[in-house]
């Protein structure tokens, strides 16, 4: 794949390190910060351009009419936006952003791109869950409505014995998957929890309390 990176911070860092360990890419990474592209240069069999994204020139130097796909990662909407919009023109058909501000979401819509969440704001809701449910591990949201997490079931649960039928998991709430002394069980009703569980749960968000209050006793 033919890949054009905008940002050579954290993220886009990281992603092109990714692609170049992942496959035989051609990545090309492009950021006004000199010392940035000396350290992607020096450390990537990738080519970093120098140059401001959001200029038209710069995108051509990049051949980016060549381009596979397009990724922006900078934490500003605007350049983004911006250089998204000058590669679509230039008939970039794969997009991809960090999104940072909630409100620039419809923006990107409008220009067909595959929105991805800040991972810094990602990192602090998941830090705030882990806060508030500290016996929950591994959340993923699913659409606006769901998430799924696992929760382990600890030593001395009341739930330990009882079959997922009797626990009183709250309405709106699956259990999808259980991992027992390095087996993965798939659950029905009839099958017991027991101590040491870890059990994986898919539930509707408003519900996401009840589970967590249930699995803690």
């Amino acid at each position: 794949m033919y890949i054009v990176i905008v940002g050579a911070g954290g993220i886009g860092r990281h992603l092109t390190e990714i692609a170049l360990k992942d496959g035989n890419h051609n990545v090309i990474v492009i950021d006004k910060d000199q010392a940035s592209c000396e350290e992607i240069a020096r450390k990537f069999d990738a080519i970093a351009i120098n140059a401001d994204a959001t200029q038209e020139e710069t995108l051509d130097e990049s051949e980016v009419k060549k381009a596979d796909v397009l990724v922006t990662t900078t934490n500003d909407d605007a350049t983004n936006l911006m250089v998204v919009s000058l590669a679509k023109n230039k008939g970039v058909k794969n997009l991809v952003s960090v999104v940072n501000q909630e409100e620039s979401k419809p923006m990107y819509m409008e220009k067909d791109v595959k929105m991805i969440k800040n991972p810094n704001i990602v990192m602090a809701e998941h830090l705030y869950k882990s806060i508030k449910h500290p016996n929950v591990e591994e959340y993923m949201n699913v659409g606006k409505h769901a998430e799924i997490f696992r929760i382990p079931i600890p030593d001395d649960s009341k739930l330990s014995g009882k079959t997922i039928k009797n626990i009183g998991l709250p309405k709106k709430c699956l259990i999808v998957a259980i991992e027992r002394d390095h087996k993965f069980i798939i659950p029905t009703e009839g099958v017991q929890l027991f101590s040491g569980d870890r059990v994986t749960i898919l539930s509707h968000k408003d519900q996401v309390d009840k589970v967590a209050a249930l699995f803690s006793e």
